[in-house]
This record gives structure tokens, C-alpha cells and sequence, in this order.
């Protein structure tokens, strides 16, 4: 082969890898793909008179509850103080979640909710969104929950207020 030849040759397979490369980059960014594909629904956690925002304190656990083949599995989902949380729903149609203030003292959120598949386009993969239904809570600590927004996709947004009664409510 001679080196004009070769010369000839390598312009080709760079050409195709060329277009190959470019195939491909196209082809990915098409799809226009969400940066997060987990639905979480967000808490924030209020003052039941001011509604500004009131952070947890450090002790507190958030537990999640759900059913596999009728047996309850717990897992701690939140373990942070903060003035908001954001948290997963079970694939089931009932998710339970528990506040754990101490020891002792805890409040229990129990959501149902409709399981939505979303796909937005197939290179993305398959989603799952969710919209409740249903809330039931305890008041142990907290004051009330509140339905903000009852669809719960990647979006980040607001889905509940919890308000706390704080030490100013009880004086």
C-alpha cells in the first residue's frame, strides 16, 4: 500500500468515525432526559402561629414503612435536622412514615397515594410518580400536616407543610 493510499484510507475511517461520533452525541441529546428521575415528596417544617420555617431537632429520625409480601420493612430515610425534608413513597399504595422525637415520643404520617408509571421518552427510562389521596397523622408533637400539592413527581416543589407547636406557642 502506498503511503498515498494509506493517507486516502485514514481520511475515510476518520470521516466514519466522524459521523459515528456525532450519531451518537445527536442521538442522546435528543431526549432531553430530567437531571432526576426520583420522585420525592417534599415536607417543610412550620411554626403552627408565624409559619416560618423550624428545624428539626438534631435527635430526630424519620423511619419509612413499607410492605414486602405483607411484612412491614423499616428503613430510616431522614436523619438530619433541618427545616425540611424530602422523602420517598413505597411502589405500594400506602406509605407510613415515622417521627421519632426521642425514645419515647414520636408521630406517625400515613399517606395513600395512586402510583402513576410516567415515561417521557424511552432513552430515559421508566419513572414512578404519585398522587395522595389520603393523609392520616398523629399529634403528638406536631400540630397539624397540611396537602400542599398532591402530585409528587422529580419536580422540586412543596407537597406538605407539617407545623410544629413551638416553645413561644405553650407560654
Amino acid at each position: 500500500m502506498t503511503p498515498k493510499q494509506r493517507m486516502k484510507r485514514t481520511k475515510h475511517i476518520g470521516i466514519l468515525l466522524g459521523v459515528a461520533f456525532a450519531t451518537l452525541w445527536t442521538g442522546c441529546g435528543d431526549a432531553e432526559c430530567p437531571l432526576s428521575s426520583h420522585a420525592v415528596a417534599r415536607f417543610d417544617f412550620l411554626d403552627s402561629k408565624t409559619h416560618h420555617p423550624v428545624g428539626l431537632t438534631n435527635g430526630a429520625t424519620i423511619t419509612g414503612i413499607i410492605y414486602l409480601d405483607n411484612h412491614p420493612e423499616i428503613d430510616t430515610l431522614f436523619n438530619q435536622a433541618n427545616n425540611y425534608m424530602s422523602l420517598p413513597l413505597s411502589y405500594t399504595e400506602q406509605t407510613t412514615y415515622v417521627m421519632h422525637y426521642s425514645e419515647t415520643l414520636r408521630d406517625t404520617i400515613e399517606l395513600t397515594h395512586k402510583n402513576i408509571p410516567f415515561v417521557k421518552d424511552i432513552e430515559c427510562g421508566a419513572m414512578m410518580f404519585h398522587q395522595v389521596e389520603s393523609m392520616r397523622y398523629t399529634t403528638n408533637v406536631l400540630d397539624s400536616v397540611v396537602l400542599v400539592n398532591p402530585d409528587i413527581n422529580n419536580e422540586e416543589k412543596t407537597n406538605f407543610n407539617i407545623y410544629y407547636r413551638t416553645a413561644d406557642d405553650n407560654e
